[in-house]
């Protein structure tokens, strides 16, 4: 293959989200749902009740619904992990989902160690510390359920989205007087090798943020969506590129956002069958070459 035959492309593209817990990721990896059935495994809570507070009838209308309705979810734990990798298998021959989505990285590596130490599967107790304490093999385990789990999501026909959340951590280096102590967000529970290995297997990664605006007299909370590296957290995006650096989806879809940016990134217009967004004309504005001077609104 020839590299000038490759063309950007706005499907089958893998996304890495990634922000502490309450920012939003969960609900911008959902809103691909607007498009079509997508498929959630979730390993944070016990379900993602989020879904259902966020996507309304007051706030987006009719499409509150259709997003719910084409969002089929299983809930991953220790008990139950390996059973995660088995569905990536079926579903390189049976993909019928607009997107696939992890949410998140950070438990599931959690939930990978644990359930090889046995957890939900043998009926007794741990009496002995070796048997809670995670050892060598447990950590391979895990580097082996992430890697299989990431080569897998390669080929499949759809957009695949991963989250994490960034523990708060250090890192040590030298020792006695040229000892360093270094800040470091490893996006993983366990483990090094998977931390360094996830961020290049993403074309899209990126940081989610909260702000706060006080410009009108009272604090409305903002969810930014970060497209370049914020201080330590890192982020990229080769797809926009420099266009935009970030983007704000407060009480939008994001996929809605993020695909109008894409469009506009290539110089294609992008279709909006409500008035007053976008690309339909407003009834009530004048149009330019009616008004004297060459004014516009």
């Amino acid at each position: 293959m020839k590299a000038s035959s490759i063309s950007p492309s706005s499907s089958n593209i893998s996304f890495l989200f990634k922000s502490s817990p309450g920012f939003g990721k969960t609900l911008a990896a959902a809103s691909f749902a607007v498009e079509g059935p997508v498929y959630l495994a979730y390993w944070d809570k016990k379900s993602p009740v989020e879904l259902t507070t966020f996507f309304t009838e007051k706030r987006f209308g009719s499409l509150a619904k259709k997003i719910l309705d084409n969002i089929e979810y299983d809930v991953y734990s220790s008990s139950n992990a390996h059973m995660y990798l088995n569905k990536l298998i079926k579903l390189i021959d049976d993909c019928r989902y607009f997107a696939v989505i992890n949410d998140s990285i950070t438990y599931m590596t959690a939930a990978a160690v644990n359930w090889s130490l046995n957890f939900g599967k043998e009926d007794k107790m741990r009496n002995k510390i070796k048997d809670i304490i995670p050892d060598w093999d447990e950590y391979k385990v895990e580097t082996s359920l992430v890697s299989q789990c990431i080569d897998i999501s390669r080929n499949l026909p759809c957009h695949v989205i991963w989250t994490a959340h960034p523990l708060a951590s250090v890192s040590l280096s030298g020792s006695g007087s040229t000892m360093r102590v270094t800040r470091t967000n490893p996006i993983v529970s366990y483990g090094t090798k998977v931390a360094s290995m996830i961020p290049g297997s993403f074309t899209e990664i990126y940081h989610f943020s909260l702000t706060s605006d006080f410009g009108s007299g009272t604090t409305r909370k903002k969810y930014i969506v970060n497209t370049e590296a914020v201080g330590d957290e890192y982020a990229k995006s080769p797809l926009l590129g420099d266009y935009v650096k970030e983007f704000d989806i407060t009480d939008r879809l994001f996929y809605t956002v993020w695909k109008e940016l894409i469009d506009k990134s290539r110089g294609i217009e992008p279709k909006v069958d409500i008035v007053g967004q976008t690309n339909i004309p407003n009834p009530f504005k004048a149009p330019e070459s009616a008004l004297p001077g060459g004014w516009k609104i």
